[in-house]
């Protein structure tokens, strides 16, 4: 990107609906939900089926044509029931069903990603079997719409920085790096510095290109020695991560990641102040 002075073409958006928006004029319908996204000034949104792939194709079609219209990038949070490491053979072969059901009504919606939550660690070789999960997906889907396995925040769970690295490796696919999440493994993100170090190592295992276009969830998060136990919201000053501390990462590698805000019940809230503090970055 040519230009004088560095400028960062980032998304910023909420996962799902915060109160704000049922209290706003658009109601409580979710078809409504990118419209109110563009009315704040975000231009991003990540549309929850974590209950389920359910959204009827007409309701899809139509959050997609209102998303082009008001200039929203989507992604598509898949169902949390997708268990890919499961020794079941009905559950791993229903995870591979509704995998591809969302993808297929990502594709219609005009997303461009889905992320799901990769598993549990309770049986022997789990990074295998979810590698295994993408491929059979990837057999029945072949359309555009990209998989992004997700950082997850309890030990118990598939997901530390370096396995879903692993996985990416050898599937093709891109992170979705939760930074509340790989927090909540131990406390790693607590300066500019432990930020640098995290993306280092990302961008030696996947290139620069896309690490600088990366899917990221942020917000402050709470854990004890299982891992995460709640989100906070972006404004309580005594959890990390912070986005301070992220800010001079995205200068310094100039990045354009999609910021989504899970920010307890301020998504909104946590997303515009990611957006004024780019904002400042870029006034300097």
């Amino acid at each position: 990107m040519k230009q004088e002075k560095q400028k960062f073409e980032i998304g910023y958006g909420t996962s799902g609906n915060p109160p704000n928006f049922f209290k706003s004029k658009f109601g409580k319908k979710r078809i409504n939900a990118v419209e109110w996204i563009n009315s704040i000034g975000l231009n991003s949104y990540e549309y929850l089926m974590t209950y389920g792939a359910r959204t009827r194709p007409e309701a899809a079609r139509e959050i997609g044509e209102k998303a082009r219209i008001f200039g929203v990038s989507l992604s598509v949070h898949a169902p949390y029931y997708i268990v890919f490491t499961s020794d079941k053979k009905g559950v791993f072969e229903n995870s591979v069903k509704e995998m591809v059901k969302t993808l297929r009504l990502a594709e219609i919606m005009g997303a461009k990603k889905i992320i799901f939550h990769p598993g549990f660690n309770n049986s022997p070789n789990p990074v295998d079997k979810i590698v295994k999960g993408i491929k059979e997906v990837k057999k029945k889907y072949h359309g555009p719409v990209k998989i992004l396995p997700e950082t997850m925040g309890k030990f118990s769970q598939v997901g530390s920085v370096d396995e879903i690295l692993e996985i990416c490796e050898r599937t093709g696919c891109e992170p979705c790096l939760d930074f509340g999440h790989i927090h909540a493994r131990g406390g790693s993100l607590k300066s500019p510095e432990d930020f640098r170090k995290l993306i280092v190592k990302i961008k030696n295992k996947i290139g620069v290109k896309k690490l600088r276009e990366v899917h990221c969830h942020f917000y402050p998060v709470e854990f004890d020695d299982k891992g995460e136990k709640r989100h906070r919201a972006y404004f309580e000053e005594d959890y990390f991560p912070k986005f301070e501390h992220f800010l001079p990462v995205i200068k310094e590698f100039n990045l354009t990641p999609t910021l989504i805000s899970e920010s307890r019940d301020s998504q909104d809230g946590g997303a515009l102040y990611m957006k004024r503090m780019v904002n400042k970055l870029n006034e300097n």
